[in-house]
């Protein structure tokens, strides 16, 4: 939770921020604390921003922050693939680090298609194993790293969904989508190799975890993230 509340809409937003206008209504998938979801809502006021996920914790604690900052969002626990919305009901449509997650994504942009007004936008970002750097080189931590595309594979994720964002947003009818990558320092090193660590140990490979660990407190470790993201439009027609 503590990697995922350091994050914000001008740090992990920024490729969908300029398609944001005042008074749009904007739905968050995946939105955890809801720290990017509370800045979209900012962007976009006086209009707001509904952030949907399934961790009743964090949604509640979304929902205190969004009452503190006095900001026009809400926080729902709600299942990508059957959204409470009617039709047409957003302007655009935003989603970080939820994709890779998913078994059905092109399922999940279909549902999302449905909730969104004709020529809303959807701007989609997540995270690509395939292009992780690491320094120092270590032949163990990169069988940790392996490891971690297992196990994202085995949950039923992809751990290549970054740069297949583009073609499944095709393939759910949606047009003129556009695609870009970026790469990530996961900083503090400690804290974020230890959010990897803690999912490794959970799925048995507890050797890889403690190696991870070990190596992310050498001074100057430095671990990087490839990042895709993707924009499409909803046709008018």
């Amino acid at each position: 939770m503590d990697v995922q509340a350091r994050r914000s809409a001008g740090t992990h937003a920024a490729f969908a921020l300029p398609l944001m206008r005042p008074g749009m209504r904007l739905l968050d998938c995946g939105c955890g604390p809801g720290s990017i979801t509370l800045g979209l809502a900012e962007r976009v006021r006086p209009g707001g921003a509904i952030g949907i996920d399934l961790d009743a914790g964090a949604l509640a604690q979304a929902n205190e922050k969004a009452a503190e900052r006095g900001l026009n969002a809400a926080f729902l626990q709600a299942q990508v693939y059957e959204l409470p919305f009617g039709a047409a009901e957003f302007d655009g449509v935003f989603s970080h680090a939820l994709f890779e997650h998913l078994e059905h994504p092109v399922q999940a942009l279909r549902e999302l298609r449905r909730v969104m007004k004709p020529g809303a936008f959807i701007a989609l970002r997540s995270a690509d194993w395939g292009g992780t750097v690491m320094e120092p080189w270590d032949d163990a931590v990169a069988e940790a790293l392996d490891a971690c595309r297992e196990v994202q594979s085995a949950s039923g994720g992809d751990a290549h969904a970054g740069r297949k964002l583009s073609a499944w947003l095709r393939a759910a009818g949606f047009h003129h989508v556009t695609p870009s990558a970026s790469y990530e320092i996961a900083a503090p090193t400690p804290l974020a190799a230890g959010v990897l660590a803690r999912r490794l140990d959970l799925h048995g490979y507890g050797e890889q975890a403690a190696t991870l660990g070990e190596w992310s407190a050498r001074p100057g470790a430095l671990l990087a993230q490839a990042w895709f993201e993707a924009v499409g439009w909803k046709p008018w027609m």
